[in-house]
């Protein structure tokens, strides 16, 4: 009888770290940016979002460019990041683009842009030309 006790309790304690436990789940893309920003994917690459990482705790983040961000490009000052939002069947609208400017110092989020609100406003914020957006691979 102790011995079942100790296996089922053995069991559920694996069950409970396996299922609870982020690092033991690995993210279909991630890549680190700067002061503690990152493009991540969850599960699929479809689901790419830019997330401010929590400190004391870098699995957890918080979403500050929403799902469907298919190319950014950053310095130490800005990130840029450009998605495609969802249809209500959640498939992936290609005919509407969202561009975004983050301001890395104070963290706020430009966004849902269109291209030329984009442009005029990377222009007013001296963002350099040479931050490229990179497709998400």
């Amino acid at each position: 009888m102790k011995e079942k006790l100790y296996c089922l309790l053995s069991i559920f304690a694996v069950a409970i770290l396996v299922v609870g436990c982020p690092t033991f789940m690995g993210l279909e893309y991630e890549e680190d940016l700067v002061n503690g920003y990152a493009v991540r994917a969850p599960d699929v690459m479809e689901d790419s979002a830019v997330v401010k990482k929590k400190k004391g705790s870098p699995n957890i983040g918080i979403v500050v460019v929403p799902s469907t961000v298919f190319a950014y490009g950053w310095n130490d000052d800005f990130i840029l990041a450009k998605r495609h939002p969802r249809k209500k069947d959640r498939k992936v609208d290609t005919s509407i683009t969202h561009w975004y400017i983050v301001e890395v110092a104070s963290g706020k989020v430009h966004g849902k842009l269109s291209e030329d609100e984009f442009n005029k406003l990377r222009t007013e914020l001296k963002v350099p030309a040479e931050i490229s957006l990179k497709k998400i691979q």
